[in-house]
């Protein structure tokens, strides 16, 4: 078995499925956007094999959080000055609150993206943050990290059994990223001893 399941940050992807959720939400703070990313990462994982914006989710005291783009959300050093460029040309945030400054672009949203984003704003977009925050408190994957520590992606496949295949498949396709990892780290070690 792999040591976790992890997913490669798509900026542009992450960018623009904020601004989108944001368009369509009105009212949008930074603890509501991170859960209605966390649901479209999660139901489109399930549902595809993949989430949409392949962050890493951090078990906080309100819930889940994008690492990435919650750096992005706080202009915090850890993000790439070109990433917080292109964060800033679509999304400002005052405050708590973030705001639209131009429209997702949908070029670079599948359609299988705006298709789970349209059922995360149906399903949760009405919500408040904190029972959103309450609600993602409920999610095995939350449940089981330890407090501002890594989520594991394996877990958001915990309760839904009938998932079993695209589970299979994310396990497998880690179980290849994993092993090319390792052949890359004993060529690089093989070249240093040289």
């Amino acid at each position: 078995m792999s040591r976790r399941i992890t997913f490669d940050f798509d900026v542009q992807r992450f960018v623009h499925a904020t601004a989108y959720l944001v368009e369509r939400c009105g009212e949008a703070t930074k603890m509501k956007l991170a859960k209605l990313l966390y649901y479209a990462d999660k139901e489109h994982l399930l549902a595809y094999g993949r989430p949409v914006t392949g962050d890493r989710y951090i078990k906080m005291d309100f819930g889940p959080v994008p690492s990435c783009g919650y750096n992005l959300m706080k202009h915090d050093d850890r993000a790439s000055v070109e990433d917080q460029v292109l964060f800033d040309k679509y999304l400002s945030v005052q405050d708590n609150d973030l705001i639209l400054k131009a429209p997702a672009d949908p070029r670079y949203l599948s359609e299988t993206d705006r298709e789970v984003l349209d059922h995360v704003v149906a399903s949760y977009g009405r919500l408040t943050p904190a029972l959103l925050s309450k609600l993602s408190h409920r999610e095995p994957a939350w449940k089981a990290a330890e407090m501002n520590r890594e989520m594991d992606y394996r877990l958001f496949f915990a309760g839904n059994g009938d998932t079993k295949d695209v589970q299979q498949l994310v396990e497998d396709d880690q179980e290849l990223k994993d092993a090319l990892a390792d052949v890359e780290l004993e060529e690089l070690f093989g070249i240093l001893r040289s």
